[in-house]
């Protein structure tokens, strides 16, 4: 898939749905209310699709299991982590508990990681590194949005989501005016065109692009 692009703002929501409403002097329409279903929209379309996907290398640490998440955008899902260019298996925790307990209870192997998992923003990896290591440690992750503060932002989602986020804030504009036919028809035409990308996805292979992230604990 190639690289998105990000050139739509919030703005550019607000003008249109005010066109397509009929209410371009805010009358009834809000830029509060524009602005708070605007991030509403990126926060769902977000739940649904993986559209922010980051890269952080982290300093591997010898004897060290425990490292945390990357920061700036809010983790939304660890998806891989790599130990030196070599992917770890991805462990349910309940799993790694088990194994750990039963091969390592006292935690004192180290060597060359071989498994990850995470709990309440924490990342593990087992067997601790025998060797610390500059940028050693990748993860790949999805993230949440974070919120626009203005409408003059730039979206925190790709251009090939604005049509949805129109359709989201139109569906919200016209609940608060109480149409239920537009708003049934709008909240249709967003899970419609959200389910087609979701199709799109699944014949598509999916791509990291890197974003450096520099962790306070790297500083």
């Amino acid at each position: 898939m190639p690289r998105d692009y990000y050139t739509k703002t919030g703005d550019d929501v607000a003008t249109d749905v005010k066109r397509i409403f009929g209410d371009e002097a805010l009358v009834e329409l809000k830029n509060t209310d524009l602005l708070r279903w605007t991030n509403a929209a990126q926060r769902e379309i977000s739940t649904s699709h993986t559209v922010l996907k980051g890269k952080a290398s982290h300093n591997l640490v010898a004897e060290q299991t425990l490292y945390t998440l990357p920061l700036g955008s809010p983790v939304a899902q660890v998806k891989g982590v790599h130990v030196e260019g070599k992917p770890l298996k991805a462990v349910a925790f309940q799993e790694a508990q088990e194994q750990i307990l039963r091969d390592d209870p006292g935690l004192k192997s180290s060597g060359e990681p071989r498994m990850w998992y995470e709990w309440d923003g924490d990342l593990y990896i087992y067997p601790a590194p025998a060797e610390s290591k500059t940028d050693g440690l990748e993860i790949f992750y999805l993230a949440y949005p974070a919120n626009l503060a203005a409408l003059s932002e730039t979206l925190k989602v790709p251009d090939r989501f604005y049509n949805q986020i129109v359709d989201y804030v139109l569906a919200q504009a016209y609940r608060l005016d109480e149409n239920w036919q537009a708003t049934a028809y709008q909240d249709a035409r967003f899970r419609d065109s959200m389910n087609r990308h979701l199709a799109k996805e699944d014949i598509v292979d999916s791509q990291f692009y890197p974003t450096k992230v520099v962790l306070p604990e790297d500083e």
